[in-house]
């Protein structure tokens, strides 16, 4: 793994990052870039929002791949999951 700051790794476990800022890659060539909305609880699937804007749905068994940096896998788990527990604004 490239420990220099900024630079991207591939994430095995998707549960850990949503809320990340990322890289969808499929076959070595990267097909997205934009930030993790939702993973499903098996982390099978994720659901970004693109970089135009568009939110897509990636599946891990059609051998796409999310790549970030190391500074975005786990915090941004555990605050998005903090969040949902906050009242809503009325």
């Amino acid at each position: 793994m490239n420990s220099k700051p900024g630079a991207l790794r591939r994430i095995d476990d998707w549960t850990s990052v949503n809320g990340a800022a990322a890289e969808i890659l499929l076959k070595g060539r990267t097909m997205a870039r934009g930030v993790i909305d939702r993973v499903t609880s098996d982390g099978a699937i994720a659901w970004v929002y693109d970089d135009t804007g568009r939110r897509r749905l990636y599946e891990r068994c059609e051998s796409f791949e999310i790549w970030v940096t190391p500074e975005d896998v786990g915090l941004n788990y555990k605050v998005n999951q903090a969040l949902m527990y906050l009242p809503a604004p009325y």
